[in-house]
């Protein structure tokens, strides 16, 4: 090994020793200072038992919609990146898990203001709560899983290009900060009550599951960073032509989103917060949606777009009608869900192509799945929901509806810029072109890397790139 090998070896495991010993420190401060408000078990005041084992299996299902987006990104990305993108989806559970376990629930949901809340820093204090009719710890269960769905949304655009540790720091971000000041908005009423109330909330903004607050967030946060890491190399010809890269497994990316579609299971159904006589109609329109969406994209996908990325549009139509009716699935009957889905896959399809037209390479389809479609369904709520379930005209309900879009447009997009500028500006955003090609390792750049087969660009194409 040359002396400058050698040297720059031992300069990357000073600051790997060094980094450490900070985490250590400041774990052991952090378990001092918690000690004092743990020195006895707490014990949680039970609500309504049925409620209670109604909103603990509600998170369970939507904690197991992690596994149903594992599957759905290992299948669409290229094989060589199938590693990588499991292991992102168990890193931003277990980063989004802690951030909002110490920081994020306080925003969200703590007393405070119309705009950010405090006072249940690491729980403390949660389990004195009762929320209606379940427990201060079954709803942090519950909401907790949630802010894992808005991280792991943002993992799908940015696939096969991002490194590791940009995408760990921006989960961090998202799940201290960028997400729950805006839940903070919508649903901060849900534990405290009327004292906790958001500032969109008291407008009268409806989201009943999370189409805005869950959905189209990590959906702009994902816009936000693929439009500044890049498109993937070879995605996009000179002449305009598109690369098409062969996913690794679509019979997976099928059955990732069965596992999805069963988990909005809980989280449209217990989003009612206890097993309430509109559970079932709620389960009912959330299914029929994400059949209308399925269908809608399908049909137009086939006799209008020339059948162009068929199975993937069938695919995506799915998610999209399932996350355009989460929310409103408490106001809207079966026919209009039935309509929600259906132009749900239509916008999915045009979206999908129109981000194409503009050079944005989201990977996986997320921006069109859950950002237009969310947006859509967000405004269906003042469409088809009758007036009498809104407390208001259906045109009024409409402006109030567009503005909390835009709102969370202008939030999501200009936190994510500042954030994903300040990761770039420092730790970097994008792999080396060669691990972007033959797959993003979680190891040392030091090790051989495995061939990605005949994906991407080939080894000459590759060689005069890199010059």
């Amino acid at each position: 090994m040359a002396r400058s090998d050698d040297l720059t070896y031992r300069s990357r495991q000073l600051r790997k020793v060094t980094l450490f010993l900070v985490m250590a420190v400041a774990a052991g401060v952090l378990a001092l200072a918690l000690r004092r408000s743990e020195d006895a078990l707490p014990t949680s005041k039970l609500g309504n038992p049925i409620d209670e084992v109604w909103i603990l299996f509600s998170a369970a299902l939507v904690f197991m919609m992690q596994a149903g987006f594992m599957m759905f990104e290992v299948g669409l990305a290229r094989q060589a990146h199938a590693t990588a993108v499991a292991m992102k989806n168990l890193m931003d559970w277990t980063v989004g898990s802690m951030a909002f376990f110490f920081v994020g629930f306080s925003v969200m949901f703590g007393s405070g203001s119309q705009f950010a809340g405090g006072g249940f820093f690491a729980l403390e204090g949660l389990f004195d709560v009762e929320s209606a009719t379940i427990s201060g710890p079954t709803f942090f269960l519950f909401q907790v899983a949630f802010a894992g769905t808005a991280i792991t949304i943002i993992s799908g655009s940015l696939v096969e290009r991002t490194t590791f540790l940009a995408y760990v720091l921006f989960s961090a971000v998202v799940g201290l900060l960028i997400y729950p000041l805006y839940g903070r908005w919508v649903w901060g009423s849900l534990l405290l009550g009327s004292e906790s109330e958001g500032w969109l909330e008291g407008l009268g903004f409806h989201d009943f599951a999370g189409g805005t607050v869950v959905h189209t967030t990590g959906a702009w946060a994902a816009l936000v960073g693929v439009a500044m890491v890049g498109p993937r190399i070879g995605r996009f010809g000179p002449n305009g032509s598109i690369r098409v890269f062969e996913s690794a497994n679509i019979p997976l990316t099928a059955l990732g989103t069965l596992i999805l579609w069963f988990g909005w299971i809980g989280f449209n159904g217990g989003s009612a917060l206890g097993l309430t006589a509109d559970v079932p109609r709620i389960l009912l329109v959330t299914n029929l949606s994400g059949v209308a969406g399925l269908f809608g994209a399908s049909i137009y996908a086939y006799l209008v777009e020339d059948r162009i990325d068929l199975v993937s549009k069938m695919i995506g139509g799915a998610l999209s009608g399932l996350v355009a009716i989460t929310p409103g699935a408490d106001v809207i009957g079966p026919l209009g869900a039935l309509c929600v889905g259906f132009f749900a896959g239509v916008i999915y399809d045009v979206g999908y192509e129109l981000l194409l037209k503009l050079r944005i390479d989201d990977a996986l389809g997320v921006v069109p799945a859950h950002g237009f479609a969310g947006a859509w369904g967000t405004m269906a709520v003042a469409i088809f929901a009758p007036s009498s379930a809104l407390g208001r005209s259906n045109f009024e309900q409409l402006g109030i509806q567009t503005f909390g879009i835009a709102v969370n447009i202008v939030w999501v997009g200009v936190t994510s810029f500042i954030v994903f500028f300040l990761i770039k500006a420092t730790v970097g955003m994008r792999v080396s072109p060669k691990r972007e090609q033959q797959g993003v390792l979680l190891e040392s750049d030091d090790l051989p890397m495995k061939s990605a087969g005949n994906n991407g660009l080939s080894e000459d194409e590759l060689r005069q790139l890199l010059g």
